[in-house]
């Protein structure tokens, strides 16, 4: 059987004898509606792979959020542990501890802000973000209403495969 880039350049070079005066019309239809039902049939063999890699995503999407639910289960039982010794090392009053392996050390907190009211705080403390948006579907109505506008114009986008 023939790969469907070949069967569509058939295709096409039939479709340009169509106007042929010399070639039977019997001849092209019949050999028209060949390729029709050869290009048919890749089109199916293709969706089947197709569904077959629909399913392979599905399944590793599945297999990454259980993975990732997995580390977020290692990385909280890491931080609960590593919380228990400096909570158990401040308490007892042991600032450093010399193994065969690790040195660990309780090093002195450092200043921070905790705000308890964002309401209360001076303007002076205060930035403000700006972000820019371009708005496409406002560019889209008044493109296609004939406005010139600068840094933009109508385009067509690719033509798409719908499959039901």
């Amino acid at each position: 059987m023939s790969r469907l880039y070949e069967l569509t350049g058939k295709y096409l070079e039939l479709a340009r004898l169509i106007d042929d005066p010399d070639i039977p019309p019997e001849a092209l239809a019949d050999t028209l509606e060949g390729l029709e039902g050869e290009i048919e049939i890749k089109a199916e063999g293709l969706l089947k792979w197709i569904a077959n890699v629909d399913a392979d995503i599905q399944a590793l999407d599945h297999e990454i959020r259980r993975l990732g639910a997995r580390k977020k289960v290692l990385e909280n039982g890491q931080g609960r542990l590593r919380e228990y010794l400096r909570h158990n090392m401040e308490v007892t009053g042991i600032y450093k501890i010399e193994c065969s392996l690790f040195l660990i050390t309780l090093a002195k907190g450092r200043a921070i802000v905790v705000v308890d009211d964002e309401g209360e705080i001076p303007k002076r403390y205060k930035a403000e973000k700006v972000q820019v948006s371009i708005d496409r579907a406002a560019l889209l109505r008044d493109l296609k209403a004939g406005q010139a506008i600068p840094g933009a114009r109508l385009g067509t986008s690719n033509t798409s495969l719908r499959i039901k």
